[in-house]
């Protein structure tokens, strides 16, 4: 069991550590890692092991977005036209209100952010949640089929659905819905499985050298023209 000297410690060295973090990188760039680990990057690293390279790491598309801004920016107009323009005993509703939609927007837009789908050099996985986290993964090699759909009106944006089949019913990486440029996201797949597989591209041969007869003399002399 911990003593209270023991926690005190350990908040102490981690603040020095924390310390040393802002003497390296800055206080500003620290604070834009922490930022930028909200919206999934985290959740990526966390994920990867020792030695293992990222091929593509994909998020939703840009459409997605756009109900949530919308929203947003509603909830943001209400605030400014209607609530200084109302008496003080409902100013608190408009004001909650714009909140709640404020609030809701930047949630979702987070949400869609933070749902990554990886491939690496092994397997492909998907990370996704806000509160609640869920992971899936799956080797690439355990891949049988792969389903691009891409909708008329996704096609005017480049993006698209991607279905993974294999010998399960069930799984998290089913249905990877509303990515940029999916066909290319499935070639990707593909030729890593080929190269995991072995049918992939060999590697050109190197030409080895003739073999010297036994009876022919080395000799590192130029050739010249032969004197009569």
């Amino acid at each position: 069991m911990r003593t209270p000297r023991d926690l005190l410690d350990g908040l102490t060295d981690r603040f020095v550590r924390w310390l040393d973090r802002v003497a390296e990188d800055g206080l500003i760039r620290l604070l834009w890692w922490r930022v930028k680990s909200w919206f999934g990057h985290r959740m990526v690293a966390r994920k990867l092991v020792s030695g293992e390279r990222i091929i593509v790491e994909v998020c939703h598309s840009a459409i997605l977005y756009v109900v949530p801004v919308l929203i947003g920016l509603a909830g943001l107009i209400l605030g400014i036209v209607m609530v200084p323009f109302v008496s003080a005993n409902v100013a608190w509703f408009g004001i909650l209100v714009s909140l709640g939609l404020i609030g809701y927007s930047f949630g979702r837009s987070l949400y869609i952010a933070r749902d990554r789908f990886v491939v690496t050099d092994s397997r492909v996985f998907r990370v996704w949640g806000l509160f609640s986290l869920h992971e899936a993964e799956m080797e690439i090699v355990r891949l049988l089929d792969i389903t691009v759909s891409r909708p008329w009106y996704l096609r005017l944006f480049g993006s698209g659905h991607l279905v993974l089949e294999n010998a399960a019913q069930q799984q998290g990486l089913r249905d990877i819905v509303y990515i940029p440029h999916p066909h290319g996201l499935a070639r990707v797949i593909h030729k890593r499985r080929r190269e995991m597989s072995g049918a992939g591209p060999k590697p050109p041969e190197k030409k080895k050298p003739n073999p010297r007869r036994p009876d022919h003399p080395a000799t590192n002399r130029p050739v010249t023209a032969r004197r009569r």
